[in-house]
């Protein structure tokens, strides 16, 4: 069992968190709101006049991030993502299987459908079901489990500030007389700027106890891996396993390049 506080550099916070996590290009927005431990759900359909308010000064796609699941083993995780390009409106869709132990790609576990004229008439999740079609084959080796929502420890708030420090506390290694904590901060390096900019990031996890003592320290990321395109990072949701013997960090990417500003996702995973 796991407990959620997210602090920021003079608060604690233990408020709704919610999460965006639908493509605004095909004009569906589903909110996730945390609390407690468990997951509301609500879906707002959002008209032209209203996306283009909200995201007018936004010129780039916002990809959408699909939990494929967990394998049976616990092993690996394998997520996707898909999108329609800005400007010239072509459909994209990708999917990843993730080795949870090494936190690298599975050796023939990333397929993708480039945004194409062929693409250009069809939406980012038609796209992405094509995809997962043609990767079924390989796919149902997994028999994946979508991450049930008592595993999801956080989900960022994007209509507020990111939180500096995420914290939340390990029933499993506290007992009554004593609290222990897992305290989770990225942070990132970026050189440049325009499409000309490159940057790092990485997450440091410090295990405490309700003392402040550090218990176990690891660092998950590459910070010496330098993205070409990529301004910045910053954690859009964490969640764990069925036996919460693993975290996976799904990373949220701002990408720039001559269409604009876009998102896209990654996952770090590490084993407890």
């Amino acid at each position: 069992m796991w407990w959620l506080v997210l602090r920021n550099r003079f608060e604690t916070s233990s408020k709704v968190k919610k999460n965006k996590s639908e493509n605004i290009n095909e004009g569906l927005i589903s909110h996730q709101a945390v609390v407690g431990g468990q997951i509301m759900r609500k879906q707002l359909f959002v008209g032209t006049l209203m996306l283009a308010a909200l995201f007018g000064g936004f010129a780039g796609d916002v990809a959408a991030f699909v939990d494929l699941g967990l394998s049976g083993d616990g092993k690996t995780y394998v997520f996707g993502e898909y999108g329609k390009t800005d400007k010239k409106f072509q459909g994209y869709a990708e999917i990843y299987a993730v080795d949870i132990a090494s936190n690298k790609f599975v050796d023939g576990g990333v397929f993708r459908t480039a945004p194409s004229v062929s693409t250009t008439s069809k939406s980012g999740k038609s796209v992405f079901e094509d995809l997962q079609g043609k990767a079924s084959w390989y796919l149902k080796k997994y028999d994946l489990k979508q991450i049930p929502t008592k595993n999801l420890l956080y989900v960022c708030d994007e209509a507020k500030s990111p939180v500096s420090e995420i914290v939340f506390k390990d029933f499993d290694g506290s007992s009554p007389e004593k609290s222990v904590f897992y305290h989770v901060q990225l942070s990132n390096s970026v050189e440049g700027s325009g499409k000309n900019v490159r940057s790092s990031f990485f997450i440091k996890m410090e295990k405490k106890d309700e003392g402040g003592n550090v218990l176990s320290r690891s660092t998950i990321g590459s910070p010496d891996l330098k993205r070409n395109g990529v301004s910045g990072y910053k954690i859009d949701r964490i969640f764990s396993d069925e036996a919460r013997r693993n975290l996976i960090f799904v990373v949220e990417k701002t990408v720039k390049d001559d269409s604009g500003t876009s998102i896209r996702y990654m996952v770090e995973t590490v084993k407890l």
